[in-house]
């Protein structure tokens, strides 16, 4: 189960990191555009008695900047199977600072301080049993590591009056990262993957008649 996490985590990193603003003209275009940078990093600690998985995306683009952050911890038992635990997350468009350095993608910094966020609790069976305002504080620092990749990408899709035209145009960049993220100090042996990059991204969705 623990695994399934990590991997949602990770589904989680790659939406955002893509995604911008979306916009519909009579229900029939849809386009999603996201060009600017970002930075992500997920780490994981854990102990005989639980662990906490925890994600940061942060992004800066022609729409606006926007922050990312999960913290999940989960309590396990004697046999290591999941008995519940807490979710805090935050999702917020001001209140941070990021700075990313360019062309070369050398490092970047997000820092936030009493960022509003909801903390969640689950049971055994990950169902949500309550949840809560509450605050987190993000303070990660990122330094590029090693090659920096680069990336072009353009598809066009058609069938029975649904048409789709994708574009990617970025570079990325593998880090380190290391920070405070909700009072839990995070290091390099924690670290599972960060990146730094650069995305011109989007789709354009066209839909005629029934199949919209």
């Amino acid at each position: 189960m623990r695994r399934i996490l990590i991997a949602l985590a990770v589904t989680t990193f790659t939406v955002l990191a893509l995604a911008g603003s979306a916009s519909a003209a009579s229900g029939q275009v849809m386009q999603f555009k996201f060009h600017g940078t970002f930075a992500e990093a997920f780490w994981s600690t854990s102990s005989a008695t639980s662990f906490t998985d925890t994600s940061v995306n942060v992004s800066k683009s022609l729409q606006g900047s926007e922050l990312f952050a999960d913290q999940f911890t989960g309590n396990l038992d004697a046999k290591g199977n999941f008995t519940g635990g807490t979710d805090t997350f935050a999702d917020v468009t001001s209140g941070f600072s990021f700075a990313i350095q360019q062309p070369q993608l050398a490092g970047a910094s997000v820092s936030g301080s009493g960022l509003p966020a909801k903390t969640c609790t689950l049971d055994a069976n990950f169902n949500v049993t309550g949840c809560s305002a509450t605050t987190i504080d993000v303070n990660v620092t990122w330094t590029g590591q090693g090659q920096i990749f680069r990336g072009v990408f353009n598809d066009h899709f058609t069938s029975n009056g649904f048409s789709e035209t994708d574009h990617f145009n970025g570079t990325n960049r593998t880090a380190t990262a290391t920070g405070t993220v909700g009072g839990l100090t995070l290091g390099a042996s924690e670290l599972q993957f960060a990146v730094l990059g650069t995305t011109n991204a989007g789709t354009t969705i066209i839909c005629i008649g029934t199949s919209c």
